[in-house]
């Protein structure tokens, strides 16, 4: 075929001669010829083109609403898939009048209906038009005509007939009407060239504004929807009403699980982070826990068959500061922690305690937070010396809670430095004061072996009953966490997640700060996440050596609800965060559950939407309210979803391959 007989070009004068060359100097020729068969077959089912199978599919309808990024599906299918849109004006005038007219014909045919059916169908189409015309008159948007073409090409028959069974499946889930023009192949096939040809008009025509037909372009710069079989639902996005979806399993997007959440009191932070961690109990989260200084999970952790637990020194619960859990070494590859066994040699005994130690030493600074840097050598010193049954046994799974130095022996050790070395007496005997009142007073807590049930898969720590203890209160905050790292780095193949409320408080000292911000960036080595939230944000400015403003950046997904105006001033400036115009004006604005997030570059401003599930989970009340049914009824979800016999049947298969059923 001649490529130019596409466009009418005709005949040999000179004239004409002239506006072929004009022509080909505007088409893209390496394009087209790379394109252009050299043996070209038509058959019924396909082309035939120079060794490919090739089938054309032409849209007929598009869904009533589409969102933002919406056909991402089909954009993504595998395979060699081309999709071509034309756009072309149409009258405005005329089809304002068209709607007009729409308008006042629907609403006179919906008062002399009676049957329900057409009347949610004359409802539908009336607002269709309102619609349509309201976006025209704040000249938010015109009028053109859409075309789209599918072009699908295969190197077999078996490969093609795969490649449209992939693409009718997405074609039913985006609710998309398309067929293969069997009489029209070669029109379609030329109409998907790069050269404005548009030979199907008549088949492909579709009407719409440019608000609706914006959102067939990939603009991901507000999106953030990633939607797999392992995506979590963060919300919706405000401005394009689709999905914010994160697959936070996918190491290859997603650089590391930790999230840092931050807001005002009163913005919704709560609800969102309920949300969250009901969302990891149904992905499949081997173990979640909660560090909650405010008992404000209590509740839903017993709903969900968890273990609360009490932290105060009136409570019987006890973790030893002093117990090794975990035989992983920070300096350790990944291949050595794979490969380590249970059972250690001596030198690896003594690098274990080594490194507790080291990590003790923000316990103790916590405790007397003006003690020096001997006073603290004197403490680790004397604390190296106390585990003797782990240097005699050389093996974690032979060690029992009982093994354990505890507070006790230390408290003993240095008392017995009176007698022994009177001299680092002197110089730790403040501290012993200290020691004396945590072991035998009423600040008790620390001292003993641990007593902990770790058994169940959802854990909270109240801190709470610590608010008469405010002395103990960062001390707790910095065992808990502490211990719970001993945990995560003690079985690689664990999936944990970690939910740390007010994480501020394990700021306090340069230590302990320390710690938690070289745990925090290795959450990822052990296949393990952190969601760290607090509403202090002059707090983690505060953090010693700039370590607060570390863990915002060490974070991939950032979620920041309202702020007063001075705080979103701080986040520019001390945190580094750049927000344009209309996000600070979102943040000042602090409405509720609703917030920015930013995910590696990406960014959107959401609306936290809980499912109605989790509104009959989270907040009994207003289900009740929104719904007319007791909490207590557990809904009938089966006739709420609808699956079409492909979604079923492709449900079934994944439930098979993974033992589902």
């Amino acid at each position: 075929m001649n490529l130019l007989s596409l466009f009418g070009v005709k005949g040999k004068d000179n004239s004409k001669e002239k506006q072929q060359d004009q022509i080909k100097d505007l088409i893209d020729r390496e394009v087209v010829e790379s394109r252009h068969p050299f043996v070209f077959e038509l058959n019924r089912e396909y082309i035939a083109a120079s060794g490919n199978y090739i089938k054309p599919y032409v849209i007929l309808s598009y869904p009533s609403k589409p969102t933002g990024n919406w056909l991402s599906p089909l954009k993504r299918l595998k395979g060699n898939i081309t999709i071509t849109q034309h756009l072309e004006p149409a009258n405005g005038e005329i089809l304002v009048r068209h709607y007009n007219e729409t308008v006042k014909n629907k609403e006179a045919e919906l008062l002399k209906t009676l049957d329900y059916y057409r009347k949610e169908q004359i409802k539908k189409e009336l607002a269709t038009a309102k619609q349509q015309l309201a976006q025209t008159l704040d000249e938010k948007s015109a009028f053109i005509y859409l075309y789209t073409y599918i072009l699908l090409q295969a190197q077999s028959e078996s490969e093609l007939r795969s490649l449209e069974e992939g693409l009718n499946r997405v074609l039913i889930k985006l609710n998309l009407k398309a067929i293969s023009p069997y009489r029209k192949h070669e029109e379609a096939y030329f109409s998907s060239f790069p050269i404005a040809h548009n030979g199907l008009k008549e088949y492909t025509y579709s009407m719409t504004n440019t608000v609706s037909a914006s959102s067939f372009f990939p603009f991901d710069d507000n999106e953030i929807c990633d939607l797999t079989t392992t995506s979590t639902i963060e919300g919706i996005n405000k401005e394009t009403n689709s999905f914010v979806a994160i697959d936070y399993k996918d190491r290859s997007r997603t650089l590391n699980r930790n999230k840092v959440i931050l807001g005002t009191s009163g913005v919704g932070k709560s609800t969102y982070i309920k949300s969250n961690i009901l969302r990891k109990i149904a992905e499949g989260i081997d173990n979640i826990y909660i560090i909650d200084p405010e008992n404000e999970y209590t509740g839903d952790v017993l709903k969900y068959g968890g273990t609360v637990i009490d932290l105060s020194s009136a409570s019987s619960v006890r973790m030893n500061p002093f117990e090794i859990i975990s035989q992983a070494l920070d300096s350790d590859d990944d291949e050595l922690l794979i490969n380590q066994t249970r059972s250690l040699s001596s030198q690896e005994v003594d690098n274990l305690i080594r490194q507790k130690v080291n990590r003790l030493k923000g316990f103790h600074k916590v405790n007397m937070p003006d003690m020096d840097q001997v006073q603290l050598s004197i403490i680790s010193n004397i604390t190296m010396q106390i585990y003797h049954t782990f240097r005699e046994k050389k093996d974690l799974d032979c060690m029992k809670h009982e093994d354990w130095p505890i507070l006790e022996d230390l408290l003993n050790a240095l008392q017995e430095l009176e007698k022994t070395d009177p001299s680092k007496y002197e110089l730790v005997e403040r501290y012993c004061f200290i020691l004396e009142d945590m072991v035998k007073g009423s600040s008790t807590m620390f001292n003993g072996y641990t007593n902990v049930d770790m058994s169940a898969k959802i854990i909270s720590f109240n801190l709470k009953p610590l608010q008469t203890e405010k002395e103990m209160q960062a001390a707790a905050y910095l065992n808990t966490f502490s211990y719970l790292w001993e945990l995560f780095t003690s079985d690689f193949s664990r999936s944990d997640e970690l939910f740390c409320d007010e994480f501020h408080f394990l700021l306090k000292n340069q230590e302990s700060a320390d710690f938690f911000h070289q745990a925090y960036k290795r959450f990822r080595k052990y296949n393990a996440g952190a969601t760290v939230t607090t509403q202090q944000i002059q707090d983690v400015l505060d953090a010693p050596k700039g370590i607060g403003e570390a863990i915002v950046g060490n974070s991939y997904t950032k979620v920041l609800f309202g702020f007063e105006p001075r705080e979103v001033e701080q986040i520019i400036n001390r945190l580094k965060i750049n927000l344009s115009d209309k996000e600070v004006h979102f943040l000042k604005a602090k409405k509720q559950g609703e917030a920015l997030i930013m995910y590696g570059a990406q960014r959107a401003l959401m609306k936290v939407s809980l499912t109605e599930e989790e509104l009959r989970v989270l907040n009994p009340k207003k289900y009740e309210e929104k719904t007319n049914k007791s909490f207590k009824e557990l809904p009938n979800w089966s006739e709420k979803v609808l699956l079409s016999s492909n979604e079923v049947n492709q449900l079934t298969n994944e439930l098979n391959r993974i033992g589902g059923f």
